[in-house]
């Protein structure tokens, strides 16, 4: 009879610990929308595009360009959204006047925005316009340079 107890003792428990991890899953999901949704009040304004073009700007995006390769190389499934973070602190620290006042998430934002990636949730993608946009951009270091 103990052992019937115990058992059915355990099984509720087993249930009652899957609904709290399936609650604190849907909240933490809430709250990282919440928070990706507040934290773009300011975009990237200083950087466009076209710029990724110009050998004059064309050091701008190194920082984007290399972390559209990190995010390639991860396949189909992508990558974590965090390995993209040492990315954005050494573009950060090479340019604060560019990237004075913004954050990670409004740097992803912004690569989200320009349509180069897809973020959903902990991963990001390359999207079919951020493969063309590798493949065919024209900035070559014999350009830079002159």
């Amino acid at each position: 009879m103990l052992v019937l107890i115990l058992a059915v003792a355990s099984f509720l428990l087993f249930l009652g610990i899957g609904v709290l991890l399936w609650l604190a899953d849907t909240l933490e999901s809430r709250e990282i929308r919440r928070k990706r949704t507040l934290s773009l009040q300011k975009p990237l304004a200083l950087l466009s595009i076209i710029q990724a073009y110009d050998p004059i700007y064309a050091v701008l995006w190194e920082a984007p360009i290399s972390a559209l390769e990190l995010i390639e190389s991860g396949g189909g499934s992508g990558i974590p959204v965090a390995r993209l973070r040492p990315s954005f602190d050494k573009a950060a620290a090479c340019f604060p006047e560019i990237y004075e006042g913004c954050s990670f998430v409004q740097w992803l934002r912004f690569l989200e925005e320009t349509h180069l990636i897809s973020w959903d949730g902990y991963r990001v993608l390359v999207t079919a316009e951020g493969k063309a946009f590798l493949k065919y951009r024209f900035v070559t270091d014999a350009l830079v340079e002159a």
